[in-house]
């Protein structure tokens, strides 16, 4: 590991202080907040009575730990934030469904879609000064085909069948049939350089060298307590960030992250999926110091039906009453405190969105949802809606849900089971309905639409050979539009059906960051994004 003495007795000393502060001050800091940080906003505090300036280090608390340093075997979104500041790749997401070069200046398919063509960019440089051309791109490429299993592998390139380098920048990837997600999949695969690789093998990530050619370079990482990195003096992107220096601690007590944050030792907290809404209070008193920030995700949270026969919500009216009792902006107020209402499985921030799509079913009318009922052969037979630990708020939804359809004459109870355990319920279909929640990355639809309806992989039993047409050509059509019109029909479907799930809400996520801080993306699909990260004082109160 790159560890030079300097960088680790000052480590060492910020470790002593923090213990320090803590068994004087009662804080509880954990095992897990320690070390790594530089206390930017405090030593701000300081340096501002003398000089009038703010460290030029800035200090994030996350909510989760970073397990893998390996960019092409990482699948959090911690990883995604972090590959995103040290590599790039040769597409760059806007996660909203859009895409921009990066290190790739243009790009074209053959007709068929089977053959895609890279036009590099010239005149870049990995972190160790490596100059980039079409040999790591053939490597990076090449590495996914040895190995299938590697997360980014298995996740998006499983039609991927070869890389040639046509001349020094331009490369040719090869599908063995079509893929809708091409541009998804380039965006999430980093380019790594191909003689270090070819040195180090796995090494140049495990030794900590990570060499990219992105903004930032690392300088350590210490598994459950920080990641550190600094300014890439050879990024071909200029960063004229204000900040030197990013240090990400790892605090996974929310109360914990939130006393740092009020007391000016980090200068932002950001919590996967959000900061709960009953911690949110903790900041009260603090809004000329620290902005909090709504974040409209698609990330829903759903309820799938059990459709097989002989089940209750085989007809489709027995699932339209259940839709129609159930309040969901009271739910979103009370037990969320923000979000919105989707209307299927689309939302604003994802593909098939059509703003113009309307649904009675949607609606809470808990009249028309009994009348309704009243017409089925629905005669009181017990449901039990299910969830699992894991899905945000869940008893307090679900006794909400299950009061108001039990105020039409359905005759539910609920059930919060651990996820291994809802898992085996969705694996074999021994459910009558549950309530998860999944993220559509990159605003893609993709993943939720082939997997979960489709491919039945919860097993639903419901069965629509149009919708699923939809689905599998949304899945093989390069062509963005296209493939967003695919979704908005099928969704017009879902919505129409009721079925095989229906839409409760899609999350809102709140994040803390100090005034001043700039730069930080927060994108609806749930990531977040630092590289751009600033300092503007004319925003500070």
């Amino acid at each position: 590991m790159k560890k030079g003495f300097t960088k680790l007795l000052c480590l060492l000393l910020t470790l002593c202080m923090a213990a320090s502060l803590t068994a004087c001050g009662g804080g509880g800091q954990t095992e897990e907040t320690a070390g790594g940080g530089t206390g930017a906003a405090g030593e701000a505090a300081d340096a501002g009575a003398e000089s009038g300036d703010r460290s030029k280090t800035v200090t994030i608390a996350l909510s989760e730990n970073i397990i893998e340093l390996d960019p092409h075997n990482g699948v959090t979104v911690i990883n995604g934030a972090f590959n995103d500041m040290l590599f790039n790749a040769l597409i760059r997401a806007d996660h909203e469904g859009g895409y921009e070069p990066d290190l790739a200046t243009e790009w074209e398919s053959s007709e068929d879609g089977t053959e895609w063509t890279f036009h590099l960019r010239e005149g870049v440089q990995f972190s160790n000064g490596e100059a980039f051309n079409a040999d790591d791109v053939v490597c990076t490429y090449q590495r996914l085909i040895d190995d299938p299993t590697l997360a980014v592998a298995s996740n998006n390139w499983s039609h991927l069948t070869g890389v040639e380098k046509v001349d020094d920048y331009t490369v040719k990837i090869l599908l063995d049939q079509p893929i809708g997600t091409m541009l998804l999949a380039v965006a999430s695969t980093y380019i790594i350089p191909n003689e270090a690789f070819e040195e180090m093998g796995t090494s140049l990530f495990y030794d900590q060298y990570m060499y990219g050619t992105g903004k930032w370079k690392m300088v350590e990482w210490v598994d459950g307590q920080y990641f550190n990195m600094v300014k890439n003096e050879y990024s071909w992107e200029e960063n004229d960030s204000y900040f030197d220096e990013v240090d990400f601690r790892f605090v996974l007590e929310a109360s914990t992250a939130i006393n740092s944050h009020i007391t000016g030792d980090v200068d932002a907290y950001i919590a996967s999926g959000g900061i709960s809404a009953d911690m949110l209070s903790m900041y009260a008193g603090t809004e000329d110091q620290i902005e909090i920030i709504p974040v409209e995700t698609s990330t829903i949270d759903y309820l799938q039906f059990q459709c097989e026969e002989g089940s209750p919500f085989a007809d489709p009216d027995v699932r339209r009453a259940f839709s129609m009792a159930i309040d969901r902006q009271t739910i979103i107020d009370n037990v969320f405190g923000g979000g919105a209402i989707p209307i299927g499985i689309a939302s604003e921030n994802t593909m098939g969105y059509d703003p113009e799509l309307t649904s009675d079913y949607y609606n809470y009318d808990p009249e028309a949802a009994k009348a309704l009922l009243e017409t089925t052969s629905y005669n009181g037979e017990p449901i039990v809606i299910s969830s699992n630990v894991a899905t945000t708020n869940a008893e307090a939804m679900l006794l909400a849900i299950s009061e108001n359809v039990n105020a039409i004459g359905f005759n539910t109870s609920i059930e919060v089971v651990e996820g291994a355990t809802l898992l085996e319920k969705r694996s074999t279909g021994d459910y009558d309905c549950f309530i998860v929640a999944a993220m559509s990355t990159g605003g893609d639809l993709f993943s939720f639409a082939t997997f979960r309806i489709q491919n039945d992989a919860h097993h639903s039993n419901y069965v629509n050979d149009e919708l699923n047409s939809l689905i599998e050509q949304a899945a093989i059509d390069p062509d963005m539009d296209m493939r967003n019109d695919l979704y908005r029909q099928a969704n017009e479907i879902i919505v129409e059906e009721c079925a095989p799930m229906i839409g409760i809400l899609t999350l809102e996520a709140n994040e803390a960051i100090s005034y001043g801080i700039t730069g930080i993306q927060l994108a609806s699909d749930g990531f977040f994004l630092f590289k751009d990260i600033d300092y503007d004082p004319s925003l500070v109160k």
